[in-house]
């Protein structure tokens, strides 16, 4: 009796065209600036002294950071209505729940091919760099589209840890230091001109000492750890 032959047909990989539609469109949309946000402030000016007000801001960067959309214009919105500190709450809240949204997004999208990216050439480059340094580094960095970072650590199953800690890092320096240029100049008659060379030199420095830091992590030979005979 002549079996039937068997043959294995490949999955086309849907979802991971699909997400890197979305990460490619933020990224256009990121650099385009095509979100008006002057509407969202004149809104957010009626309703700025309401409880629920600063939390839908939070809320809206979340949900705008998971499908890869633009979010600095919240660092606008929450710079010009509150002050640094309550701004730069709201930055980070929104900015970590938007990111961890986005990693968990990517990484179901890329689950039926996990395996295949994991075993791929180009994983293992991007591997070797996504240590805590360079993570930090990265997010640091001025405008550097969040959606990158966010779905390719989810698609490449960056540790959680590592991923929540570099976004925090990178997420409370930006946002201080942004919300606090944007609170300053909130009277400004230009407010393109606000986010200037004094309010980013800071973000290319602690960029720089996340990389500096990382080459002197691997330049130095590690410590052979020597047990401790009087602890047991």
């Amino acid at each position: 009796m002549i079996q039937p032959e068997i043959q294995t047909k490949r999955k086309f990989p849907v979802k991971l065209i699909l997400l890197g539609v979305i990460i490619l469109g933020g990224v256009i949309l990121h650099h385009t600036g095509i979100f008006d946000w002057y509407r969202f402030l004149e809104i957010g000016e009626y309703y700025a002294h309401t409880w629920w007000f600063p939390p839908l801001v939070v809320i809206v960067k979340a949900v705008l950071y998971m499908f890869a959309l633009p979010g600095s214009s919240m660092y606008w919105i929450s710079g010009i209505l509150f002050e640094p500190l309550i701004a730069t709450i709201i930055v980070v809240t929104g900015g970590v729940l938007g990111a961890v949204l986005a990693y968990r997004f990517s990484q179901s999208m890329s689950h039926d091919q996990a395996e295949k990216i994991q075993s791929s050439r180009f994983f293992k480059v991007i591997r070797n760099h996504s240590d805590f340094a360079t993570l930090s580094a990265v997010r640091s960095l001025p405008n550097f589209p969040h959606s990158v970072i966010n779905y390719g650590a989810g698609m490449l199953r960056v540790p959680m840890k590592r991923f929540l800690l570099s976004t925090l890092i990178g997420f409370t320096a930006k946002g201080y230091l942004y919300t606090s240029a944007i609170h300053h100049a909130a009277t400004a008659d230009d407010l393109s001109d606000v986010i200037k060379l004094h309010t980013i030199l800071p973000l290319i420095g602690l960029t720089l000492l996340f990389v500096v830091g990382k080459f002197l992590q691997r330049k130095l030979p590690e410590q052979p750890i020597e047990a401790d005979n009087d602890k047991v």
